[in-house]
Parts: structure tokens; C-alpha cells; sequence
């Protein structure tokens, strides 16, 4: 795993080092006030010999705006980049060779302060892990949409990618899960009436011949594949908004 620190105002050396656990003070910063933040995207075989990252810069991005997010110090984007791509030579063999196989890569950065005051920390610490993946989902999904609990509010976390937004969503998939669906589809926390997003990814509607995904407003994430899809799906010339 790829392991960076920044304190003192600045980046200290980064280091790849074998997978395993790590030690932590029971004060530490995320476990009371989820100073905490990830990402997710995959490296998949575009040949015998070759490995494509899939648009890693826009997960970047959307790191470090969650970072700001979250009063956490931006991550350079060479230090990002370059350790990704150094891991993800140093496990290409994890990748599998079965269709839909992939490396899943998961960055994550938190504070590392061993105190109980509340504030942003002092000190942290960016890691970014790879392991084997198939296919999210294997089959049509269904969805329930969830009309008790919200996801998101106007001026809150919805567009990072916070750790705490997850720990948010669990009862409610939780709850759907037990009624024979795969995961919830999110409401507007205002009126609940208006879909934004599913539990663990954006959605698109095809109605009267175009597609529709919710709007980015503060609330939804707003997803990479979400983005190419929009995109791709413009270049011919399908009507998207």
C-alpha cells in the first residue's frame, strides 16, 4: 500500500510498504469526529501486457475538494498520481483475467491527531490500497426509495465523498435489503419527492427518448462515470441532461 504523511504544513516522504495493519491512538480524529475521506476507481487489462487506469485525475479532483470539505490540507497532484500509478504497476498481477476483472484502488485520508478536542487535526495521513474486483453488481438491480431517511441536505457533505455519509446510509440499505431489494434510492432532503442517487451510485432515467440523471447541486456526488456517460452519450448524439 502507498502511505504519505503530511505534518508540520508539509508533505513528508511517501512510501510503499506491504499490506497489513496499522496502530492508531483510541483518540484518534475520525473515530470521534469522521475526519475522513476515500475514493474508489479501477485499473483494468487492456491487453497482455498493458493496464489502463480509468480517468484517475477526475477522482483526484474530487479528492481534494472533498478534502477541502473537510478542513483537510490538499493533496499535490504528482504525489497522488505518481504513487497510484507506481502501486498499480507494483499489483498488476492482482488483476484478474476474467471478464469484468479488475483492481479496485481505494485512497483514503484522515486525520491522525490523538486528541478529543474539537478541530480539525494536525497531522494526517493519505493510504491508497488495491485488491481484486468483478462486477459491482452481476444482475438488474432493484431499488427502494427510501421516504424515511435522507442521504443529504442543501449545505451539508453530499457532494464529498465523506466517510461519515456512508456510515449515514447503512440502516436504511439495511432495512432494504431485508425486503428483497439491492440498495436505496435516495430523495431530496427538502421535500423527499425528487431523486438524487443511489446508495452506491448515480442514476440515469431514459424518458421519451433522452436521458436524464438528477442535477448536481450540492447533494449528489458528483460521479466520474456519471460524467462519461453524459458525455459519450452526447458524442452520439443521444439527448442527456
Amino acid at each position: 500500500m502507498f502511505v504519505a504523511d503530511w505534518e508540520a504544513g508539509s508533505w513528508k516522504q511517501p512510501q510503499i510498504v506491504p499490506f497489513g495493519p496499522i496502530s492508531f491512538s483510541p483518540a484518534l480524529t475520525p473515530f470521534h469526529y469522521g475526519q475522513a475521506i476515500f475514493e474508489g476507481f479501477k485499473a483494468h487489462r487492456i491487453s497482455n501486457a498493458g493496464v489502463a487506469l480509468f480517468r484517475p485525475g477526475e477522482n483526484f479532483v474530487r479528492f481534494n475538494r472533498s478534502a477541502a470539505r473537510l478542513a483537510m490540507p490538499e493533496i499535490p497532484e504528482p504525489l497522488f498520481l505518481e504513487g497510484v500509478a507506481e502501486l498499480v504497476r507494483l499489483d498488476r498481477d492482482w488483476i484478474p483475467r476474467r471478464e469484468g476483472g479488475a483492481l479496485y484502488v481505494r485512497p483514503t485520508y484522515f486525520g491522525v491527531d490523538d486528541t478529543l478536542l474539537v478541530r480539525p487535526a494536525n497531522r494526517f495521513r493519505l493510504i491508497v490500497m488495491t485488491c481484486p474486483v468483478g462486477p459491482y453488481f452481476s444482475q438488474p438491480i432493484r431499488l427502494l426509495a427510501e421516504e424515511r431517511f435522507v442521504r443529504a441536505f442543501p449545505g451539508g457533505t453530499g457532494d464529498s465523498k465523506a466517510a461519515g455519509n456512508y456510515a449515514g446510509g447503512l440502516l436504511a440499505a439495511r432495512l432494504a435489503q431485508e425486503k428483497g431489494f439491492h440498495n436505496v434510492l435516495w430523495l431530496d432532503g427538502v421535500e423527499r419527492r425528487y431523486v438524487e442517487e443511489s446508495g452506491v451510485m448515480n442514476v440515469f432515467f431514459v424518458l421519451d427518448g433522452k436521458a436524464i440523471t438528477p442535477p448536481l447541486g450540492g447533494t449528489i456526488l458528483p460521479g466520474v462515470t456519471r460524467d462519461s456517460a453524459l458525455t459519450l452519450l452526447r458524442e452520439m448524439g443521444i439527448a442527456a441532461e
